[in-house]
């Protein structure tokens, strides 16, 4: 196979095909494993601000006066 085969038919310019499709965005029955590694401590991150930041900011903001007294 020539190396440069495969670069003979990409697209003139962009395209949002792919955004388009009728299944973007539901992720397949098995993920690959890579990837889940690679994501799993923005989604821990997220989910731990989710569930336990957003309740501890709160109680950190009703033991604080709306505005400084000075």
């Amino acid at each position: 196979m020539d190396p440069g085969s495969r670069w003979r038919n990409l697209p003139n310019g962009p395209t949002l095909k792919h955004l388009t499709d009728p299944s973007y965005g539901i992720p397949r029955e098995q993920q690959k494993a890579a990837l889940q590694e690679l994501t799993r401590a923005h989604v821990e991150s997220f989910n731990y601000a989710v569930h336990e930041g957003l309740g501890l900011a709160v109680q950190v903001r009703r033991s604080r006066p709306a505005w400084p007294t000075w």
